[in-house]
């Protein structure tokens, strides 16, 4: 081989180093959002915490990636997931409209959604989604809950109120400006606990939906070695017993 001949050859193996290192890089490169849904994902004193936060960064950990959780208003945190490639959002309900636009990992945890009001508001008598037309709705935008209420039903836009978190939707019921609300059980129940009021005060009407799961999803145009690497290390994760210690800590 001549000293041309090596040379060249030299420089193609330094070109392939850096290309590989590169593309390694671009691999581990993760955005993460969510939103406030306690207990499954909210901000405690500045850090991001719950049931599904602590298990991705068990799932991040084992799959050796580096990335901080984002917790931003739902619809924006939605349309990050949606548009940008290497975006991770969760706790996402897998419904038929959005199948197509995320990779899915899980279940990671069963979804029971129902129609909430005041135990106190004794005017208020629901008996068949129709009923509750005749009401304020308080509803978080882009949430699946509301967006399938609202597919599944002729909802009347006078009925509907928007909130941009389940927060915020459940102090408007708290103080009147509202008359029911679309919520988790049990993220309903911790919210109470959180405005120092008694989760018995809420009384659910009806019974929404109960057959969905959530789970975390990564937007489709995401780096396959990625999408990967996260699936791999959430069956390991799962495999573990996690998910079942989470569950104890945060939702009982």
């Amino acid at each position: 081989m001549s000293f041309y001949t090596s040379r060249l050859v030299y420089q193609q193996i330094v070109v392939c180093a850096f290309a590989l290192a590169a593309s390694s890089a671009f691999a581990t490169e993760l955005t993460i959002v969510t939103e406030e849904l306690p207990p499954l994902n909210y901000e405690d004193h500045g850090v991001a915490t719950g049931y599904s936060t602590e298990l991705i960064e068990a799932v991040l950990q084992e799959a050796e990636i580096k990335s901080t959780v984002n917790i931003l208003p739902w619809a924006r945190a939605y349309q990050m997931a949606t548009t940008q490639p290497n975006t991770l959002i969760f706790s996402t309900t897998r419904t038929a409209d959005r199948e197509e636009f995320f990779e899915w990992i899980g279940p990671i945890s069963s979804r029971q959604i129902y129609l909430f009001k005041l135990k106190s508001r004794t005017d208020i008598e629901i008996k068949t989604v129709a009923d509750s037309f005749h009401y304020k709705i308080g509803l978080v935008r882009e949430m699946a809950s509301g967006k399938t209420f609202l597919k599944n039903n002729n909802v009347p836009e006078t009925a509907i109120d928007y909130a941009p978190t389940g927060e915020s939707n459940l102090k408007k019921l708290l103080v009147g400006r509202i008359d029911l609300i679309i919520s988790l059980d049990w993220s309903a129940a911790y919210q109470m606990k959180k405005e120092k009021r008694k989760p018995n005060e809420l009384e659910p009407v009806l019974v929404l939906d109960d057959k969905s799961s959530y789970y975390f999803a990564l937007n489709k145009q995401t780096d396959p070695v990625l999408v990967r690497k996260i699936r791999k290390a959430f069956e390991k994760v799962k495999q573990s017993g996690l998910m079942d210690r989470l569950k104890n800590k945060y939702m009982h």
